[in-house]
This record gives C-alpha cells, sequence and structure tokens, in this order.
C-alpha cells in the first residue's frame, strides 16, 4: 500500500485569535479597552519575574488586578484606578532589580496611566484632585533618583487630560448653543410669517366686514322710504357683522405671537341661548327647547354644542331660507343631545350665495367624534334636514375656596 498521504500541519494565527477575542467582548466595553487588558495582561504576567519577587501562583493573580481594570474604566472610572494603584503599592516592596526605575512594573504603569486619564475625564471635581494627588505621591514610591521626573509626568498627564475635558466640555455647549440658536431663529422666523398673514388676514377680512356694518347702519338713511321693520333689518345685520368682525379680530390676535393677553368671545354652554336668540332676531323662524342644566356642563362639552347650533343654524339659513326651525337641546346624566331640524326652505325667498367646498358637517362631526360622541346629519322626510349630536357629558368642577 502507498504511504498515507500527511496532511501539512497549519500554522497558527495569532492575530485571528486576537481578533476574535476582542470581537466576543462583553456587552458595552469598547474594543481598544479590551485589546489594550489583553496585551498588558499577556506581557505583565511572564515579564514579572525580571523586575519583581513573588510566589508564581500569586503572579497572574497580580498582574491581573494590575491590568484588567482597564476594562471597567469607561463605567467605573474611580474604582478602576483605585485598583490599580493599590496593586501599583503592593508591588514596591516586591522590587529586587536595582537598575529598573519603576517600583511596578511597565505594564501597571500604564494601566495606572490610562485608569487615571479616566478618572479625569469622567469624575467629579473631588475624585479627579484625589485621584491625581494620589498618583503623585504614589510616584514617591519609586527607587529611583528621578522621582521628580515622575510627579512632573503625572502631573502633565492630568494637566493635558484636564484641558482636553474642558475643549469637550466647550464643544457641546458650543453644539447645544448653537442648537438652541437654530430653534429660537426657526420660532422667530415662524411667528414673523404667522404675524405677516395676520396683518394680510386683518386687512382684508377686517376692511370687507367693517364696510358692511357701515353699509347697514347707514342704509336707512342714505334709501328713501325706509319702514321700521327694514330699518330693525339693516340693525340686525350691522349687529351680526360688528359681533363677527370682534371675534375676527380676537382670534387674528390670538394668533399673534406679541399677544400676551386679550380677551375672548365668550363660549360654552352658556352662550347656547345667545346664540339662538340672535338668530330669532335675525329673522329666523326658530323656536327651541332645552331639557336639563346646561350650566352643569364643563367647559369643551359646552363649546361643541354651541358650535354644533351655530354651524347647524348657519347650514339652515343658507339652504334652507325661510324655513321653519326646530332645536331640542337635552341634557341627562350621561349624554348631552342637540337635534337641529329644519324643514325645506320657502318658496320665492331669497337665496343665499353658494359657496362651494364647505367643511361645515365634516367640522361638526369631526369635533364631536373628538369626544367620543355620535353625530349624523340626513335630509328628513319632508324635504328638510336634521342634525343630530350626542356628547358624553363632562360635569363642570367647582373651585373649592
Amino acid at each position: 500500500m502507498p504511504p498515507t498521504a500527511r496532511r501539512p500541519l497549519r500554522p497558527l494565527r495569532p492575530l485571528r485569535s486576537l481578533k476574535s477575542l476582542v470581537s466576543s467582548r462583553p456587552a458595552g466595553v469598547p474594543a481598544p479597552a479590551v485589546l489594550l487588558t489583553v496585551v498588558l495582561f499577556a506581557v505583565a504576567w511572564p515579564t514579572f519575574h525580571l523586575t519583581h519577587s513573588l510566589t508564581p501562583v500569586l503572579v497572574p493573580v497580580l498582574c491581573a488586578t494590575g491590568t484588567w481594570p482597564v476594562l471597567t474604566m469607561h463605567r467605573r472610572p474611580t474604582t478602576s484606578w483605585a485598583v490599580v494603584a493599590a496593586s501599583c503599592l503592593v508591588c514596591v516592596p516586591l522590587h529586587d532589580s536595582p537598575g529598573f526605575a519603576l517600583g511596578w512594573p511597565v505594564t501597571f504603569h500604564l494601566a495606572l496611566a490610562a485608569t487615571l486619564a479616566a478618572v479625569v475625564l469622567q469624575a467629579d471635581t473631588v475624585r479627579v484632585f484625589a485621584a491625581v494627588a494620589t498618583s503623585t505621591l504614589l510616584m514617591l514610591a519609586n527607587p529611583s533618583p528621578v522621582v521628580v521626573g515622575w510627579v512632573v509626568g503625572v502631573l502633565l498627564w492630568s494637566v493635558f487630560f484636564v484641558l482636553l475635558r474642558w475643549l469637550l466640555v466647550s464643544r457641546r455647549q458650543v453644539r447645544a448653543e448653537t442648537a438652541r440658536a437654530s430653534e429660537q431663529s426657526r420660532l422667530r422666523v415662524t411667528a414673523e410669517e404667522r404675524n405677516r398673514l395676520v396683518r394680510d388676514l386683518h386687512d382684508v377680512v377686517a376692511h370687507q366686514m367693517s364696510m358692511i356694518v357701515v353699509q347697514a347702519q347707514s342704509a336707512p338713511y342714505r334709501l328713501q322710504g325706509v319702514t321700521p321693520a327694514i330699518h330693525a333689518e339693516f340693525d340686525s345685520v350691522a349687529g351680526t357683522a360688528r359681533e363677527a368682525l370682534n371675534q375676527v379680530r380676537e382670534l387674528l390676535g390670538v394668533l399673534r405671537s406679541d399677544a400676551a393677553t386679550g380677551a375672548t368671545t365668550p363660549v360654552g354652554a352658556d352662550q347656547i341661548e345667545p346664540v339662538l336668540t340672535a338668530a330669532r332676531r335675525a329673522g329666523m323662524d326658530l323656536t327651541w327647547t332645552v331639557t336639563g342644566d346646561l350650566g352643569r356642563l364643563d367647559g369643551t362639552t359646552g363649546i361643541i354644542l354651541q358650535r354644533v347650533v351655530q354651524e347647524s343654524l348657519s347650514n339652515a339659513s343658507r339652504h334652507a331660507t325661510g324655513a321653519t326651525v326646530l332645536v331640542r337641546i337635552t341634557v341627562d346624566d350621561d349624554t348631552a343631545t342637540v337635534v337641529t331640524d329644519n324643514g325645506p326652505g320657502v318658496d320665492g325667498a331669497p337665496a343665499v350665495p353658494e359657496h362651494g367646498g364647505g367643511t361645515g358637517i365634516a367640522g361638526m362631526a369631526a369635533r364631536v367624534q373628538a369626544v367620543g360622541g355620535t353625530f349624523t346629519a340626513v335630509p328628513a322626510t319632508d324635504g328638510g334636514f336634521t342634525v343630530t349630536a350626542a356628547v358624553p357629558v363632562h360635569v363642570r368642577s367647582r373651585k373649592t375656596r
């Protein structure tokens, strides 16, 4: 039989093993810290006997306490530094190499420098001062004629990282100030744009509505043969337009960023009956009934009910001119209900100009459904229209004195 072919041995690849060790580091530990710890421990163990004398069994233990804290210096910098410093101090009486200028191995010294830098960068001022002072005193334990050099080295090392810490803090503050300035600039631009739109709306809408008020008030004096009934009708138109103008101005004032305070037209359940009275005074054939106490409703429920009544009456005046309108409002323990029922418009009554794209019904439905209520708006069998809105009752809170 031919001799069995022998498979050549694969060469060892320590670099790949080191990479796999670093990649399998504990969660949250930076890869450079793992790499530095592995290198320091791998060098400290076999070279410890060259400068110090210790029982071989205890050498890896002492080398571990002098190098492994590098793994935790990013989370517990003060504790890591303290363990390394204590390991260095333990090594001082074990020193047995007169030509060696350190009282502890070089690997311990590098670990001490790394953990001290972590303390200076992360710890509070008291701990930084304590760590720097203790490290400086520790340098006095070196059996070397150049102890002053080691002390100066610790101080310069610490000053460098203090300056680095100030630089990092300053950069964070600059970034925060830049972000704050950008946000303020964005808000200022938004406020200026909003104010410009408010001014434009005021110039257009308020001017036109003011002209309506002026024309309605002056019409009885400009026209001939105005009867008292027509005069009263003009007064009603002028009053309604003036009230609408005031509401527009107040709403625009709320939008202004520089409006710190300002009166607003009252809205809520208390204003439902004034809305109904104003509609009847304007000439609408309107009848209403209220069952229950409107005063017990909270602000949100009252506003929704008022807006539903207001929009329903507006729709009836536009689409069913001259029709009889019946409004029923019922407030019980759980629900407040508004039913607005208008018949068909009167033949020959002057039609109100249509404006396409209206969102009155959609707006009412959105308001009611936003608080968990129900809303319907359907044509009636007699040619009219019926709007029904039911809103959960939230009792108005009473302030205690």
